[in-house]
C-alpha cells in the first residue's frame, strides 16, 4: 500500500490524502471515524485531511439532517479519467512553455552534456531517434540495441536510413553491419560503449547504457564528424576482412593496431604461438 500512496503523491496529494482516498475506496461510504481508523490518519488531522479532498472534489461529502457527515470517495475511473487530461494538459503546456524558452536563446557555442543511469542515457537515445528525420548511424552492442529496437523500426518504417555496426547481434536491421568477433573484441566484451548519430546534428556517446557508467550528448559538428567518420571505417574494415581471409588480416591488423597505439590491446593468449609483441 505504501507504494500506492508514493504513486498517489506524484497527482498532487500529499501522504494523509492519499491515505484518506485509499482507506475510502476500500470502505465505500463511511465516516471520518471509519476513515480515520483505517487509514491510520490521527483523529486531529482526519476532518481537515477530508475537506481538502472535498474541495478538490475527490471525496463527496454527505450530510444528514441531523448533522451526522458521511464521505463517498470519487468513484475510480473518474478520478483516473480526471488525472490522466490534468496531467496531458499540464504536459502540453509545460511543453510548449519551455520550448519557447529554448528557443528564445540562441545558442552561441556547442556544449556537452554528461548524462548518467541506464533509463536517463536510454531515454535520451529514444528522443533523438523520434526526432530522426533523414538518418541514424549507430554503433553498439545487443542490450541497448535490442532496447532502442523498437523506436529504430518505427523510424524505419517512415524511411529515415539506419545504417552502422553491432556487437553480439544474430539479426541486425538492413542497413546494419555484424562486427567480426577477433580476440581484441572478445577482451572487450566488459568494456562496452555506444554511438548514437542523428541527422549529422547531434550525438551521444560512451558506456552502454546497461553497464550503468557516463554518457555524452553533444551538438558539436567535430565530435559528430569524427565519431561517424570511425563508424564507417569500422565497417570498412569489416567490410574488407570479409572480402579476404578474416584469419590472415587479423593477424596482421591487430599487432599493428598493439604498436599504433603503444600499449597492450590484446590477451595474453592471443600471442601464444607467434611472435611476440613489437617493442
Amino acid at each position: 500500500m505504501s507504494t500506492l500512496w508514493e504513486q498517489l503523491q506524484l497527482f498532487g496529494f500529499n501522504q494523509y490524502e492519499a491515505k484518506a482516498y485509499t482507506a475510502l475506496v476500500g470502505l465505500g461510504t463511511s465516516n471520518a471515524y471509519q476513515i480515520s481508523k483505517e487509514s491510520g490518519i490521527p483523529r486531529a488531522r482526519i476532518y481537515d485531511t477530508l475537506e481538502t479532498l472535498v474541495k478538490r472534489g475527490l471525496v463527496l461529502l454527505e450530510e444528514a439532517a441531523d448533522g451526522t457527515k458521511s464521505y463517498s470517495p470519487l468513484p475510480v475511473d473518474v478520478f483516473l479519467e480526471q488525472a490522466k487530461r490534468t496531467f496531458e494538459e499540464s504536459w502540453s503546456q509545460v511543453g510548449e512553455e519551455l520550448r519557447s524558452l529554448e528557443k528564445r536563446e540562441a545558442k552561441t557555442e556547442v556544449s556537452l552534456t554528461t548524462v548518467r543511469g541506464e533509463e536517463n542515457v536510454l531515454s535520451f537515445c529514444r528522443i533523438m531517434i523520434r526526432r530522426a528525420k533523414e538518418q541514424v548511424v549507430l554503433s553498439m552492442w545487443e542490450p541497448m540495441y535490442e532496447k532502442l529496437l523498437p523506436d529504430l523500426l518505427e523510424k524505419e518504417k517512415k524511411g529515415c536510413a539506419i545504417k552502422g555496426i553491432l556487437f553480439d547481434v544474430e539479426q541486425p536491421l538492413e542497413g546494419l553491419y555484424k562486427h567480426r568477433i577477433n580476440e581484441y573484441i572478445n577482451k572487450k566484451t566488459e568494456e562496452r560503449w555506444f554511438v548514437l548519430a542523428v541527422d549529422g546534428k547531434e550525438l551521444m556517446y560512451g558506456h552502454s547504457a546497461e553497464r550503468k557508467g557516463n554518457a555524452y550528448y553533444t551538438d558539436d559538428p567535430v565530435h559528430i564528424f569524427l565519431l561517424e567518420d570511425y563508424i564507417w571505417h569500422d565497417i570498412l574494415v569489416n567490410r574488407l576482412v570479409e572480402a579476404g581471409s578474416q584469419e590472415q588480416l587479423d593477424q596482421w591488423i591487430l599487432p599493428e593496431m598493439e604498436h599504433f597505439f603503444g600499449r597492450k590491446m590484446l590477451p595474453e593468449s592471443y600471442w601464444e604461438g607467434r611472435e611476440g609483441r613489437k617493442a
